[in-house]
């Protein structure tokens, strides 16, 4: 397959070029689902347009007080090995570290992960709980930022269309006592499509120790990334006691919409998700109480 390269030097160069390809071109950053489809000859573009060194969107930063800043060519092995981000979003940390094998997330970006919009994309149920935001920008409406539950409009489809660009993920401080946790299941540890995946985060009344917060995502189970908002509701300012977990474990269970494939069946979809959601909740009620 024969095709053009570019290398822009700026945000506002690879949106140009981008514009001329008029949906033909490709973006590059860390290239580990784009190089599997170009062997089995399942990619069609006209050009490649590499942004991987493009400073405004490399950079990454996690600072009291000021939330965590993911620039969207961050490397998962970048975030994976922070002295920050295991401690304070231990969740998005679980994600990635499942994520291939480490010689891939030298490559991979957390861009990427978000841009293939896969409905088992690893990242994305862990940023969804966080309350994580993503900004992008295109010629149509220059810069926009929405929140990253809303950024997937179906299989491999985005808000980003075909000239938009993702910036970078933003996700806000957590407040007081909170914990996360992401757990997904696959027939291996690594090297593996999720059959099913599930996050939490729960903040803890200071005094009560009643759950004030609660977010459940769920990945791999609907045509999305979506989040489990009657179990949310039910567990809102509740004791989290585990029969109460269970319960809402199952009702998470009930919300998603898996299918059959060569992976798993939709009943077995949802048997796993309800365990992993109660495992989840278990670890971040834990973790917000410590």
């Amino acid at each position: 397959m024969r095709f053009n390269y570019f290398e822009p030097a700026s945000v506002e160069e690879a949106l140009d070029t981008l514009r001329h390809g008029d949906g033909r071109y490709k973006l590059l950053a860390g290239g580990t689902d784009l190089i599997i489809h170009l062997r089995r000859r399942a990619a069609h573009f006209d050009a490649l347009v590499n942004i991987k060194l493009l400073p405004d969107i490399a950079a990454s930063s996690a600072k009291p007080g000021e939330g965590i800043h993911f620039g969207a060519a961050a490397s998962l092995r970048s975030i994976e090995t922070s002295p920050t981000i295991p401690k304070q979003f231990p969740a998005l940390a679980e994600a990635i570290g499942v994520i291939g094998s480490l010689q891939l997330r030298n490559s991979a970006t957390i861009g990427g992960n978000l841009c293939n919009a896969s409905p088992s994309a690893d990242c994305a149920p862990a940023l969804i709980v966080a309350g994580a935001t993503a900004s992008y920008r295109n010629d149509d409406d220059g810069d926009v930022t929405v929140p990253v539950r809303e950024f997937f409009e179906g299989p491999g489809r985005s808000v980003l269309g075909s000239t938009g660009l993702l910036l970078a993920v933003d996700v806000p401080e957590f407040p007081g006592l909170t914990g996360n946790s992401f757990e997904r299941f696959t027939p291996r540890n690594a090297m593996d499509i999720a059959i099913a995946s599930a996050a939490s985060q729960v903040t803890l009344g200071q005094s009560s120790g009643l759950v004030e917060e609660v977010t459940i995502a769920l990945g791999a189970v609907a045509p999305t990334p979506i989040r489990a908002y009657k179990a949310e509701d039910m567990l809102l300012g509740k004791e989290p006691d585990p029969d109460l977990l269970e319960r809402a474990s199952e009702v998470a269970m009930d919300e998603c919409s898996p299918i059959d494939d060569i992976r798993g069946t939709a009943a077995y979809r949802r048997q796993i998700i309800r365990v992993l959601v109660r495992r989840t909740l278990e670890r971040a009620i834990m973790r917000a109480r410590s």
